[in-house]
């Protein structure tokens, strides 16, 4: 999948716009409830986006492979592939490769952020929960 789809799911999901309500002890509850939703929907999207990197490498190593193949195969004009193209080829689909990927790792890292905040968020909701019990 696109990255883009990644982040238009992260934006459907309401994270930006969740406001930690503790006013009292079942608005901290429900607000505990959401974080618990929100963290088990970026944990499936950070694990398709794992799966997508996964494959877009397996890809891009199997492109690399076939032009190693390539040596001293002739081209469309008759004319043979010395080890310098091949070298140009693959390095160019590595360069791809790594741009490509960091798109995608671009995503993973703002979904660690925003998983890391809910476990800040949760702790704090505990915190709070604790003292109006006391």
């Amino acid at each position: 999948m696109n990255p883009k789809y990644y982040r238009r799911q992260i934006a459907e999901i309401g994270i930006e716009n969740m406001v930690i309500d503790v006013s009292s002890l079942q608005k901290a509850m429900e607000t505990m409830s959401e974080l618990d939703e929100l963290e088990k929907v970026l944990n499936h999207i950070k694990f398709n986006l794992r799966t997508d990197i996964r494959n877009l490498r397996v890809e891009y190593m199997q492109m690399i492979q076939e032009a190693d193949g390539l040596i001293n195969k002739r081209s469309l004009l008759g004319r043979k592939k010395t080890i310098d193209d091949v070298v140009r080829k693959k390095k160019a689909l590595k360069k791809e490769r790594n741009t490509n990927i960091a798109a995608y790792e671009i995503i993973e890292n703002l979904i660690n952020d925003y998983l890391k905040q809910i476990d800040e968020s949760r702790l704090y909701i505990k915190n709070h929960i604790q003292m109006k019990v006391k």
